[in-house]
């Protein structure tokens, strides 16, 4: 490495005026120009004739901190350009020299043609992969990364590579990609162009294909390595996992990230091909056929050994540390049927994963199986609590194994089963609910005097006071049930009035204060029916029932019926029906009162006095009140 260099942006300047004299080029290009924007290269050859940079020398410099010089043609016109790390006022950049050379004095004819050939072929060493012949990841990096392009990009990667090599040795491994490569380059145009990327991962560059092609392309693709041996080694059958992407005029990066993602995705299932129908479209998830498994582990022998096992009833997918496998869960979640996990692993290990599946609420659909050598009750009572669904210590018996994976699978179909059983109960309960309020609306109508939606109107107003409540007070921690028991209780609260049919002939209050006195009776003799119901007297809903029918008139200071109860002592499901009460009695009177001068009314004690806190709700919840009792479906 060169030793490193330091001046003034003064110093720079003047020797810049000097190299001037002798050179026909000279450039300063700060560092985030040498590293490269979307689209641009820093040299001298993109700068004259802004085509991308094959070599990039100044990149070279500054990652080296170096000195370098290159040849370079433009044109029929050949270029030596020199390029030197060099620190201005503490800030890296590159000095960059050029001048035209005198092709006729560098070297004779024959000399000139070897040299061009041997730079030819050095260059093409320097980009090929010793193991298939397929271009590498320099070759990409010189030449596109960075690019735009209209084009379909692949990232492909070979089931069971690692499986192959572990068991049968790195030379077999080697002949699975070399014979993959053969046959991928046999279905490819001639710009088209095969890179190995990274490991096993093959990425196709496809600039002739169009979009309506590409699918089908792909498939192809697929099904010829499905259906080709590899030479000598007929026991080995090779199988594809395949992304694809069709992009066009858009940055190459971007695109290969798009198409590795997607090729991620197919490999849960193995042996398919997934493609981005458009740039910016996320791709459909193909369905499953059979039951999948995940296997963590960062020893591929492990995962081998797990991938056997599973054998030919599952589809596996492999990663090899915590990180893949939540990049593979997050991408597919519906994709997995069953995870198994080691514990030790470096970076994110087991443990670090069951919490990223706990916070991403994963593990309510995918079970968990861990699978390690750690036998310490602390490991397992740790992993058990974070939501594994059960601890397998090795060394185990396959045939357990098996089982006890199919078991965890088939528990978790049940609970999803069960599941789905008790949303239906519940919804059924509330339908019930919803016709008993109907039913008991006609009833009151006939023989209470009350009109048709009075009952529905008060299960509504309660039902939102009390999730108000919820909301502000941390004194009244209801549940949902709660809340819901109380909902269906309020509409009982004037049951009493049908023992009193006959003080309302008319659908009015009786006059006399005799009348008055015994239609206050309603309280205790709804109360009565259900202390008469002796067989559930001691169930939640008949309990707060009692408490509604004899309590719902019952006011804050003291002033009510029939027990002149105040503050607390009235229970609170008794405190919100009768406010529930007295506002529906407002604004369904004759004249109707708005529902803005009833609230009003309300606070200002026009109907007795109410829980300030209970008020309150009544005042947040106002704007909503008219929607929810206009339509008879609506009951939060």
């Amino acid at each position: 490495m060169a030793k490193e260099q330091t001046a003034t942006r003064e110093q720079v300047e003047e020797e810049m005026r000097q190299l001037r004299k002798v050179f026909s080029s000279v450039r300063l290009i700060p560092a985030e120009n040498v590293q490269g924007r979307k689209g641009r290269r820093p040299c001298y050859a993109h700068w004259k004739r802004d085509r991308p940079c094959e070599n990039c020398v100044a990149r070279r410099v500054l990652l080296e901190k170096s000195r370098k010089s290159k040849l370079e043609y433009m044109g029929r016109n050949l270029y030596e350009v020199t390029a030197s790390y060099i620190e201005v006022d503490g800030k890296p950049c590159v000095l960059e020299l050029s001048q035209k050379m005198d092709r006729s004095l560098l070297l004779g004819p024959n000399d000139s043609e070897r040299f061009i050939t041997a730079i030819t072929s050095e260059r093409e060493r320097a980009y090929r992969d010793q193991s298939t012949g397929a271009y590498n990841r320099q070759y990409y990096n010189e030449n596109y990364h960075g690019r735009a392009m209209t084009a379909g990009i692949v990232m492909l990667d070979l089931d069971d590579m690692m499986l192959a090599t572990d068991v049968y040795g790195r030379r077999a491994g080697e002949a699975v990609l070399e014979t993959a490569v053969n046959v991928i380059r046999r279905s490819l145009e001639e710009k088209d162009r095969i890179i190995r990327f990274d490991g096993d991962m093959l990425l196709l560059l496809l600039p002739d294909i169009g979009q309506e092609d590409f699918s089908q392309k792909l498939e192809q693709i697929r099904l010829q390595l499905n259906t080709t041996s590899v030479p000598g080694r007929s026991y080995l059958r090779m199988s594809a996992s395949i992304g694809g992407v069709w992009v066009e005029n858009a940055d190459l990066d971007d695109g290969v990230e798009r198409a590795e993602q997607l090729m991620n995705y197919a490999r849960i299932q193995k042996n398919r091909t997934m493609v981005e129908q458009q740039p910016q479209q996320a791709a459909a998830v193909l369905p499953h056929c059979r039951q999948s498994a995940l296997i963590v582990d960062d020893s591929s022998i492990n995962r081998m050994i797990l991938c056997q096992m599973l054998g030919d009833q599952f589809d596996t997918a492999q990663a090899g540390s915590g990180e893949e496998c939540m990049r593979l869960l997050e991408g597919n979640p519906t994709g997995v049927s069953v995870v198994l996990l080691d514990i030790y692993m470096p970076g994110m290990d087991g443990f670090e994963v069951l919490e990223a599946m706990n916070k991403r609420e994963l593990l309510d659909d995918i079970p968990v199986i861990v699978v390690s050598t750690e036998d310490a009750k602390s490991a397992m009572h740790r992993a058990l609590l974070l939501g594994a669904a059960d601890y397998i210590v090795r060394p185990f018996d396959t045939d357990v194994v098996y089982q006890r994976v199919v078991n965890t699978i088939h528990m978790r179909a049940k609970h999803r089963r069960l599941s789905a059983m008790v949303a239906g109960q519940v919804y059924a309960t509330e339908k019930r609910s919803e016709m008993m309020t109907a039913i008991l609306s006609r009833a009151m109508e006939r023989l209470g005097g009350e009109s048709r939606d009075h009952a529905r109107h008060i299960r509504i107003l309660t039902q939102m006071l009390l999730a108000q409540l919820v909301r502000a007070d941390d004194a009244h921690p209801l549940t949902r049930e709660q809340c819901q028991i109380i909902g269906m209780a309020a509409v009982l609260h004037d049951i009493g009035k049908m023992e009193l049919a006959d003080l309302r002939p008319n659908g009015c209050d009786a006059g006399t204060p005799e009348d008055a006195a015994r239609m206050q009776q309603h309280t205790l003799l709804g109360a009565q029916m259900m202390e008469e119901l002796e067989a559930y007297r001691d169930e939640y809903f008949v309990q707060t029932a009692y408490q509604i029918c004899r309590w719902h008139h019952e006011r804050y200071d003291g002033s009510g019926y029939p027990d002149g109860l105040s503050g607390e002592q009235i229970p609170l499901a008794a405190q919100v029906v009768g406010l529930a009460d007295a506002y529906e009695t407002l604004v369904c009177s004759s004249p109707e009162v708005p529902c803005g001068t009833a609230v009003k009314m309300l606070c200002e004690g026009a109907c007795g006095a109410f829980s300030p806190v209970l008020l309150g709700c009544l005042q947040k919840i106002a704007p909503e009140i008219d929607e929810a009792l206009r339509d008879p479906r609506e009951a939060p």
